[in-house]
């Protein structure tokens, strides 16, 4: 094949860095250049001369599973008859993953087909510089920032914090500290540094809200020395403070009565800071004796504001009057807005992770029941009784996307009335155009289409919205899942992207119940083809009655255009046709088929699956099998009792790659040939032994008489 043994072709392949090898028609490797070597760590006096079954070549997928030979792009190449490229990774000697692409050409002599050359190279760099070019690409931007308020402008146009900014840009998710040198201006005591920092560390290692606000009250009591401390927020409906956390105080004086907006809350509506109340100067007050009682002389409130709003006030309690000096004020401040800024973020993650939750808890029970079952229709049912059981709606239903009568079928309903389902065919609508526009949801409120065509039966029904959600597998629409809510529904954002899972998760089962209904159903055709094949062997001593029937009745199950049974004669080396179904007597009577080379593979106990029959070199009759229709061919050895007997073959009017279930079928129908083969041969054996027996005895009698 073109000389490569040359030293000049050599020399000049052994030069390129990427790794090349060539296979001949057969698949044999006939080259393995240095860089290959240094690749796969695969000399090549090691795999010159084998095929690519057998030079085990460490080729892998991303999970991790080796190849199959005929998964390789060099058999792909010349099976095909086009270029291949393929991407894969390649386990070197000191077992690493290493990513490669492949690209395999066709090579030709005199205009006909003689091997291919394979070139792979390692994409390593290939897939690092990607990575560097989209991290430079976020660093040469240009990002407006203002410089007053620091905030930044994103690419919607709209201003916002510049930890909000960072943490959507994926730089992490930012709590608030103090930098030494705002330390050092604000405290002039190491000692606030320090207990601030601990309290800082303290709340922003947990995210529960009742957990952050008992934190700040102990830190407060421990770091200040004072007697107690307690946290309640602001209730702006019923105007009172609300108890949230406290330490330090008695259950009875902390749970004394409501507090309403007091002095505290207009000091610090005022503008003030911090505001200083000494008992004793207001023996008048609502609480008095219940302070002399828990032993409270003054009390320091600090209001806790939140980008200028007032959410609570943060109190101390001393036993003794407090003079603060201007360092414990601002300590006890910033310790305020911290506490602020983490009473804010708690509460908007508890809000996030509880609907986060229901939205899980709802998806997996959704999941659970549509993996828990096969049957097509018993899972569209599970389908929509579970989404308005869970998600408290009052009814939903499914229809799939009729393309040629441009219509949506019922499939599934649960919640309406029979009345309300049945009330007429529902054609394209708004939701498909909606759906065919990209959109992930589409809310129709039924009280503002007053002339729509089953507005009455809505009304009827008491739906006012419907909530339709496109169901699409592979970008090709194939249905609506629509929720009915007798209330205007909320439909946010995350609500939204819930109700699109929740529809790509039910559209996944369906196409999985559907491919397993009709991989179900091919088996059982399988099967019951097998047991009516064997039922036959069974009652029949004719070999050619059910050679006859395997070949009528596999190419109708198995949709095939023809089938053959060909048998070895006495010297076990001419093929004798016995048995043929849809073909021509001008094709069956084209020549012998024993030289062949998917025979002869075949009747060494090899099944053969060609793809392409005019092009594929292990077959002789190319122009007849063109002229007759056939595409493909599957060739199996027929054997009984451990004996090659001949081939069963297979011959498809289109181009086919048979599947592993087909092949180990027709592998089962052909040792189906053979044991009605070896039980008609065994019976006339016998026959033959009884009718010699029987002759003899007859002659026994004869003489004794």
């Amino acid at each position: 094949m073109f000389g490569w043994n040359r030293k000049n072709y050599r020399h000049l392949f052994d030069a390129i860095t990427d790794g090349m090898y060539f296979v001949d028609c057969d698949r044999t490797i006939q080259y393995w250049n240095r860089a290959a070597e240094l690749l796969t760590g695969i000399n090549a006096a090691d795999i010159v001369g084998r095929t690519i079954e057998e030079g085990g070549l460490p080729y892998e997928d991303d999970k991790g599973t080796a190849l199959e030979a005929f998964e390789f792009p060099v058999a792909l190449c010349l099976q095909k008859k086009k270029n291949i490229s393929k991407s894969f990774y390649l386990k070197s000697k000191d077992n690493k993953k290493i990513p490669v692409e492949e690209s395999v050409s066709l090579l030709y002599e005199k205009e006909k087909v003689s091997g291919a050359v394979a070139v792979f190279r390692d994409i390593r760099h290939c897939i690092s510089t990607i990575e560097q070019r989209l991290k430079s690409e976020k660093k040469e931007r240009l990002i407006p920032i203002c410089g007053w308020c620091k905030k930044i402008r994103s690419d919607e146009d709209y201003w916002e914090q510049l930890e909000t900014y960072l943490t959507n840009e994926g730089f992490g998710i930012f709590t608030h500290g103090m930098c030494p040198d705002c330390a050092d201006k604000i405290f002039e005591k190491k000692i606030y540094l320090e207990s601030y920092q601990n309290i800082c560390k303290s709340i922003s290692g947990s995210i529960s809200l009742d957990e952050v606000l008992q934190l700040i009250v102990t830190n407060v009591v421990k770091v200040m020395s004072v007697k107690a401390s307690s946290l309640r927020l602001l209730n702006r409906d019923t105007k009172q403070l609300e108890l949230a956390a406290y330490n330090g105080l008695s259950e009875k004086y902390a749970h004394k009565g409501p507090v309403a907006y007091d002095a505290s809350i207009d000091d610090a509506l005022a503008g003030q800071s911090v505001s200083v109340y000494d008992i004793a100067e207001h023996k008048d007050s609502k609480y008095y004796r219940e302070a002399m009682e828990e032993g409270i002389r003054s009390i320091l409130s600090i209001p806790l504001r939140f980008e200028k709003e007032v959410i609570g006030v943060l109190r101390m309690y001393t036993t003794e009057p407090v003079k603060y000096t201007e360092e414990d004020l601002k300590f006890i401040s910033a310790i305020a807005e911290q506490g602020a800024i983490a009473i804010v973020n708690a509460r908007r993650f508890e809000r996030a992770v509880s609907r986060e939750k229901e939205y899980l808890r709802v998806f997996e029970e959704i999941t659970k029941a549509v993996s828990s079952t096969l049957d097509f229709n018993e899972m569209l049912n599970m389908i929509v009784q579970k989404i308005p059981e869970v998600m408290g709606l009052k009814g939903s239903s499914l229809r799939l996307l009729n393309e040629g009568r441009k219509e949506l079928e019922l499939v599934a309903y649960h919640g309406l009335s029979e009345k309300y389902v049945n009330t007429g065919p529902v054609s394209y609508d708004a939701s498909i155009d909606d759906a065919m526009a990209g959109k992930p949801v589409s809310v129709y409120d039924v009280t503002e289409h007053k002339d729509s065509k089953y507005y009455n039966e809505a009304m009827e029904e008491g739906i006012m919205n419907i909530v339709s959600i496109p169901m699409r597998y592979q970008n090709k629409l194939m249905g609506i899942l629509r929720l009915y809510t007798s209330e205007p529904p909320r439909c946010k954002e995350e609500d939204q992207k819930f109700m699109s899972a929740i529809a790509e998760q039910t559209v996944i089962a369906i196409v999985n119940a559907k491919h397993f209904e009709t991989e179900i159903s091919k088996e059982r055709e399988y099967l019951r083809v097998f047991e009516e094949v064997t039922k036959a062997v069974s009652f029949s001593l004719r070999p050619k009655d059910v050679l006859d029937m395997i070949v009528r009745k596999v190419p109708e199950v198995m949709n095939v255009k023809a089938a053959t049974v060909r048998l070895l004669d006495h010297t076990g080396e001419k093929l004798t046709i016995v048995a043929a179904y849809g073909l021509s007597e001008r094709y069956l009577n084209k020549g012998p088929v024993d030289a062949e080379k998917n025979v002869t593979e075949a009747l060494k106990e090899n099944p053969v699956a060609i793809y392409d029959v005019s092009t594929d070199h292990r077959i002789r009759y190319k122009a007849e099998a063109e002229e007759e229709g056939i595409k493909s061919m599957l060739t199996l050895p027929v054997i009984a009792r451990g004996k090659v007997l001949g081939i069963l073959r297979l011959l498809t009017g289109e181009p086919r790659e048979f599947s592993r279930q087909e092949i180990d079928f027709t592998a089962s129908l052909a040792e189906v040939c053979g044991i009605a083969i070896a039980n008609a041969s065994m019976y006339e054996k016998t026959k033959k032994e009884y009718d010699d027996i029987m002759k003899n005895m007859d002659g026994a009698v004869l003489e004794g008489e």
